[in-house]
C-alpha cells in the first residue's frame, strides 16, 4: 500500500471502526463474530484497487459488513442443516438396542428415509448418498457423476434441504413428535 493510500485507509479505519462494530452488534445481536466481520469489511475496502475513487467509504463499509453478516448467517444455516441431517443418519445407523420394537422403528425410519430419497431427482439423490453415506468428497462425486464440484455441492445442499423440510412437515403433522 502506498503511503497516501495507507494514510487514507488508516484515517477511515480510526474514524469508522467503532461505529461499524456498533452497527453490526445492534443490527445482528446474535452475531458473535462482530470483530471479524468489521475487520473483513475493512480488508475488502483495503483490497479495493482505487480506494480514493470510493465516494462514500462509510457506506461502502456498512454495506460490505451487512453483506458479510448475511453471508455468515447463510453459511451457519447451511452448516446447521448438514449437521442435523448427519445426526439423523447416525441415529439410524447407530441405534444400539435390538429389541423387536427398536428393530421395527428402525425399519420404519429407514423406509421413510428411503422414500424421501426416492423423491429427489436422480443426480441429487446420487450426490447426497455418495457424500453422506459413502463419505466421498465433492471433487470425487463430481468426477464420478460427470458434474462440476459446485453442482455436487448444490445437489447435496438441495437434497439436505428437501429432507429437512419433509422432516419438519412430518413433525408438524404429528404434533411436534419426531
Amino acid at each position: 500500500m502506498h503511503n497516501a493510500k495507507r494514510q487514507f485507509f488508516n484515517e477511515i479505519y480510526a474514524k469508522y471502526l467503532p461505529e461499524l462494530k456498533r452497527f453490526i452488534g445492534l443490527r445482528w445481536p446474535k452475531e458473535q463474530d462482530v470483530d471479524d466481520l468489521a475487520h473483513e469489511a475493512f480488508l475488502r475496502l483495503a483490497q479495493y484497487p482505487d480506494l480514493e475513487l470510493i465516494q462514500n467509504p462509510r457506506a461502502f463499509l456498512f454495506q460490505t459488513a451487512s453483506n458479510l453478516a448475511i453471508d455468515n448467517y447463510r453459511q451457519k444455516q447451511t452448516r446447521k442443516c448438514y449437521f442435523e441431517t448427519e445426526i439423523e443418519i447416525q441415529d439410524i445407523s447407530e441405534r444400539e438396542s435390538l429389541s423387536p420394537d427398536n428393530v421395527c422403528e428402525n425399519q420404519h425410519t429407514l423406509s421413510h428415509f428411503t422414500d424421501l430419497l426416492n423423491q429427489l431427482p436422480e443426480l441429487q439423490r446420487h450426490a447426497f448418498v455418495l457424500y453422506r453415506l459413502e463419505d466421498l468428497s465433492h471433487a470425487e462425486i463430481a468426477l464420478r457423476l460427470g458434474i462440476s464440484v459446485r453442482s455436487s455441492e448444490r445437489y447435496v445442499m438441495q437434497a439436505t434441504q428437501h429432507l429437512l423440510s419433509r422432516k419438519k412437515m412430518k413433525n408438524k403433522n404429528n404434533g411436534g413428535q419426531a
